[in-house]
């Protein structure tokens, strides 16, 4: 039987559009504008000069800002902040997006950090703000997504084997509330899951279904084991973990954590690249 989980995540994303370009000191110089390469103690959405209180990344902290950008064109033009539905707010999205993973060293979603857009308040864009800020959280688990405060830098943080990695764990427990308790396990040492991947879903795809969603996590399983989709059979089912309020999804990009869960047996080692050696193991 398939799963369908998420935890639920409590971070508000506030989204902008438009050129995609670091902000310049000049550029700001009469009007307020956040700083990259700062900590934040707290994951607040504070976005005004009064209550922005940056702190050293060496200070215990919940968010880190990696980018600072601005508007450009038609959207810096506009009299007020892009809707949340705006086509650019893709486009700035995807420019965090490829920002983070250089600034980390490896893909972000493959990880137990979030990431998120600020942009000023409409009051703030009347008074001639243009920013667009980009930041980074560790979340505590899979199954436990807040912010998990630390004390330096996430830059480079998935470079190498990072525990922040997505990786095996064990039994999922259902509860009452419909979540699941996800603990993490090595994959060297007993384990019933396994991160297999993520899985996109193509523009055609207006709607998330069971079946498509369970298609395309069986398509990310199979790559991740090496074997082809219809030598799987029982062995493997397909887990999904769509993260409530995740920001991709008002950004338009679908994609969803793929997990695969051995219900027949223990895992004593990842099946990663195992191929047919996972069938006969299995016999």
């Amino acid at each position: 039987m398939r799963r369908w989980w998420g935890p639920t995540v409590l971070l508000v994303l506030i989204m902008g559009t438009g050129g995609c370009d670091a902000i310049l000191a000049e550029d700001s110089a009469s009007f307020f504008a956040p700083e990259a390469g700062v900590c934040h103690a707290t994951a607040s959405d504070e976005r005004s000069p009064e209550g922005y209180t940056p702190i050293p990344c060496s200070s215990k902290h919940e968010t880190e800002t990696f980018l600072v950008g601005r508007f450009g064109g038609a959207d810096a033009a506009a009299e007020a902040p892009p809707v949340a539905d705006s086509e650019g707010r893709g486009r700035v999205y995807k420019s965090c997006d490829a920002e983070a993973d250089l600034f980390l060293g490896g893909e972000w979603r493959e990880s137990r950090l979030a990431m998120r857009v600020l942009i000023p308040s409409a009051a703030r864009w009347g008074a001639g703000e243009r920013w667009y800020r980009c930041d980074l959280l560790e979340m505590h688990a899979v199954d436990r997504w807040f912010p998990n405060p630390r004390a330096n830098s996430l830059s480079g943080a998935l470079t190498g084997d990072s525990p922040l990695r997505l990786s095996c764990f064990t039994e999922p427990e259902e509860t009452s509330q419909g979540l699941v308790n996800l603990p993490p396990a090595s994959c060297t040492g007993p384990h019933a899951t396994e991160f297999a991947g993520i899985w996109r879903a193509g523009p055609d795809v207006e709607e998330l279904t069971d079946e498509i969603v369970d298609a395309g996590c069986l398509s990310s399983i199979a790559d991740h084991v090496g074997l082809p989709e219809g030598t799987l059979g029982q062995r493997f089912e397909p887990l999904a973990l769509v993260p409530e309020g995740e920001p991709e999804w008002q950004a338009g990009t679908l994609s969803v954590w793929c997990f695969l869960h051995s219900p027949q047996r223990v895992l004593n080692a990842s099946v990663k690249g195992a191929g047919r050696t996972v069938l006969a193991a299995a016999r």
